[in-house]
């Protein structure tokens, strides 16, 4: 990983997605129901394909989660890119982050939430199964698109990394068991994490220095 992120303007955009987790977060306390909560979810509900809903609910599962997190970690060790084996182990934790939210704002599952993949606490806010899609497609994309590729690359990346995000979004808003902000506050939360995850990185490849050349 080369991208040389600046740990300040790094700090900025992290306090700036949790200063939005917070204020949403408060705003749907205790079962505070938005207006975007009600004209969103209908119409997601209506148009999202049923098979894609099964299929993004699954892909963003725990377990499914947990493996991604696990393989990363390993397949970054064999291949000696320990900083980004160390971005992936960082980014299970990502789970206990999500967990905290979850006990702090208690907001209350959708009518329709039945079923519940979670962890601790069945609480609504915010998306975990967003705040995974976040992680996996953020590291993956910086673990197979960021070192030595071109401007172009990376962004493509990363713009996949957001739009399997964002299925796996609408697929908890259309199966019924999250509100549209809770996938908002999983997006912001997730963002925050992952930024977490690619400086530790980024500080830990710089800490290493560069490889040193191999003697014959």
């Amino acid at each position: 990983m080369t991208t040389r992120i600046a740990v300040r303007d790094a700090a900025v955009l992290i306090a700036i997605l949790l200063v939005g987790v917070a204020l949403l977060g408060l705003a749907v306390h205790a079962g505070n129901v938005l207006a975007i909560d009600t004209t969103v979810a209908p119409s997601v509900m209506a148009w999202y394909p049923p098979g894609a809903t099964s299929l993004f609910d699954t892909l963003g599962s725990l377990p499914v989660f947990g493996a991604v997190m696990l393989l990363g970690v390993g397949a970054a060790l064999v291949s000696g890119r320990q900083a980004i084996s160390a971005s992936f182990a960082l980014g299970l934790c990502g789970e206990i982050a999500t967990t905290l939210v979850k006990l702090l704002v208690d907001r209350p599952r959708p009518p329709a939430g039945v079923g519940i993949d979670a962890f601790l606490t069945t609480a609504s806010y915010p998306s975990g199964h967003t705040v995974r899609a976040i992680l996996m497609g953020g590291l993956i994309a910086a673990a197979f698109a960021w070192e030595g590729r071109s401007r172009v690359a990376r962004v493509a990346a990363a713009l996949a990394g957001l739009a399997f995000a964002t299925l796996v979004g609408l697929a908890r808003i259309a199966s019924g068991q999250h509100w549209p902000s809770d996938v908002i506050g999983g997006l912001l939360l997730g963002g925050a994490w992952l930024t977490i995850c690619l400086v530790a990185a980024d500080r830990l490849e710089l800490r290493r220095g560069p490889p040193r050349p191999m003697v014959e």
